[in-house]
């Protein structure tokens, strides 16, 4: 008789272990955490600066500053620095100068910077968030509720996107959807685009 070796299912014994407990998902939380981390050491850049390249990507105009990087990575000044350092350096992000403030920049990815994000390594775990189906909603729920818990034990809130602020006013005309729509802490006009980009100001809505 051979000897083929037989399937007995995952190996890992977080995973493989019955019942789910507190602190059996908070394993499996971290586990998927380190691994995600694993797989930003990629196209030359390691977590911190991809994290920091997503984040100026996706910021809003009243966001991508240096200062507005740091409390979102939840790092220092002078790391955040030091990243934005890193990602000039390589072509991939540059600093404008405020339009009122001379003492302000703004952050802005370069059309390189647009190209690597393209290849973002999240996009593998985007990938296997697509094949949980009609559980994305629910894995979502669940995620949001972890990470509030866990912001509310450090003390550090805030950010969020555009349109789910209380700050946000919707334009509902119907002959135009895509705005402009209205920040309601600063009165300005907002496009469709902006409407879905991360904002430092934002304040939570209420969950239902």
């Amino acid at each position: 008789m051979g000897n083929a070796a037989k399937d007995t299912g995952p190996t890992d014994p977080i995973i493989a272990s019955g019942g789910c407990t507190a602190q059996r998902l908070a394993d499996l939380v971290n586990r998927l955490g380190r691994g995600v981390h694993c797989l930003q050491f990629a196209d030359g850049l390691n977590p911190a600066q991809w994290d920091a390249l997503r984040y100026i990507g996706r910021a809003n105009r009243y966001s991508r500053n240096p200062s507005a990087l740091a409390s979102y990575l939840k790092i220092t000044k002078g790391t955040a620095s030091q990243t934005i350092k890193a990602l000039e350096s390589k072509g991939l992000v540059t600093r404008q100068p405020h339009c009122t403030d001379g003492r302000a920049v703004h952050l802005v990815v370069t059309t390189e910077g647009e190209s690597l994000l393209q290849r973002d390594p999240l996009k593998r775990l985007e990938g296997a968030i697509k094949e949980l189906g009609t559980g994305i909603d629910a894995a979502k729920l669940v995620l949001c509720e972890l990470i509030d818990g866990v912001e509310d034990a450090s003390g550090k809130r805030g950010f969020g996107v555009c349109e789910d602020c209380t700050h946000f006013c919707r334009n509902e005309m119907p002959n135009d959807s895509c705005g402009p729509h209205q920040c309601g802490l600063t009165l300005e006009a907002l496009s469709g685009m902006e409407s879905s980009q991360i904002c430092v100001d934002h304040n939570a809505c209420a969950r239902v």
